[in-house]
């Protein structure tokens, strides 16, 4: 027998001459062996002695040695046990292994070498039992420490949708002539797409719509800099005659200055307007944003000109201002990249124009436009997908 062999063994069996026959064998393999001849008396032995492995009889009446082998194989240290039978009978064997058995044996043995083979592949059978149940508990606990751990991070992210949800604008909103409504369907429960309005002084409105690259709470973070950021220099101009939140241009280079500062490898594009409530003029810059923004008048939609580098990116990034009418009755709508998602159509070209014929109907409302587009009965969104639409009464 091999170093792992059992030193004590408790041999539950009626006395008889093959009994003691069996003890004699167990001792000349080396074994201590507590005989015990009563099953009354077997469970007080089982529990209170220092044993390695147990040989039931199943031969008792009553079938007492089949009881006794299922109450021995639920006790916590998984200890290898044998059946024993005078009896060479196959319903024998399984019933005694259905009980817990962890291997069997015809009495009375050949030899000694069965008796050894045996409680060798006995003790095997029980360490793999043993390592698999702790495997098993192992797995169980990782599970359920996973679950937790998933239940703590869900409950996160809510608290953080909610969060990122107080940070939007109202919608719809009323600035001037000028009505303002957004979506937004994320993805995940945090959205990487981002969008704000509000009131400049008492003549200007400016808006935006952002795309963090990736999705979870990093990018999340990053919409939550630039509403902080916007906030800022909103201020900047209420309290300190700075006039870069009506620059779009200026508001991107510092994003990105910024950002790139932070150092998280985020990026962002991004489309920055402002609107002179007085002379109707909207002064945007586009920073690597697609679809490009579209403004829709008499019922012809088009997208506006000219595009910049992504926020975030490059250091020596430039962005540049372009101005354009905001006519009676136009209507300007900004989609974030994950409508392009949604649409069937092959290529960027042909999105793009389907698109615009979706625009073309007029549609003022951002809820109407994601009816359209089907969002509603989007089980799960392949991109975060954002809308924005500002009309001019």
């Amino acid at each position: 027998m091999n170093t792992h062999s059992p030193q004590s063994i408790l041999l539950v069996q009626q006395a008889d001459a093959v009994h003691f026959e069996l003890v004699a064998s167990l001792e000349k393999l080396g074994l201590s062996v507590l005989a015990i001849t009563e099953c009354s008396l077997a469970m007080q032995g089982f529990r209170e002695e220092d044993i390695d492995i147990v040989m039931v009889d199943i031969d008792f009446p009553e079938d007492r040695g089949i009881d006794l082998l299922g109450k021995m194989a639920a006790d916590p240290r998984e200890l290898p046990l044998i059946g024993v039978s005078r009896r060479k009978s196959l319903a024998d064997v399984v019933e005694a292994v259905r009980h817990g058995a962890t291997d069997y044996l015809m009495l009375p043995p050949e030899n000694l070498d069965v008796i050894r083979h045996v409680i060798d592949r006995a003790v095997e059978r029980g360490a793999l039992k043993r390592e698999n149940l702790a495997y098993r508990t192992q797995l169980e606990n990782a599970n359920r420490d996973l679950l937790e751990s998933l239940t703590l991070l869900q409950q996160d992210q809510q608290a953080g949708k909610h969060v990122q949800q107080l940070l939007l604008p109202d919608t719809p909103k009323r600035i001037g002539a000028y009505s303002f409504c957004h979506f937004i369907l994320p993805s995940l429960y945090l959205s990487g797409d981002f969008i704000d309005y509000f009131i400049v002084g008492e003549d200007h409105a400016v808006f935006f719509v952002a795309d963090v690259s990736g999705h979870g709470a990093s990018s999340a973070f990053v919409t939550v800099f630039l509403k902080n950021l916007f906030a800022r220099k909103r201020s900047d101009f209420l309290h300190r005659d700075s006039t870069a939140i009506l620059s779009p241009a200026k508001m991107l280079d510092i994003a990105n200055r910024e950002l790139l500062e932070m150092g998280i490898g985020k990026h962002v594009t991004m489309c920055v307007a402002a609107i002179d409530l007085q002379c109707h003029q909207l002064r945007y810059s586009v920073a690597g944003h697609l679809p490009a923004p579209a403004m829709a008048i008499d019922g012809s939609a088009e997208f506006l000109p000219e595009h910049d580098m992504p926020v975030g990116l490059f250091a020596d990034a430039e962005y540049s201002d372009h101005v354009t009418t905001f006519p009676p009755g136009a209507v300007l709508t900004l989609f974030s990249d994950g409508i392009l998602e949604v649409l069937d159509n092959d290529t960027l070209e042909d999105k793009e124009h389907a698109l615009l014929d979706i625009l073309n109907t007029g549609e003022r409302m951002s809820t109407g436009l994601a009816k359209t587009f089907g969002l509603y009965d989007l089980d799960d969104a392949p991109d975060d997908i954002a809308i924005l639409v500002v009309c001019r009464s």
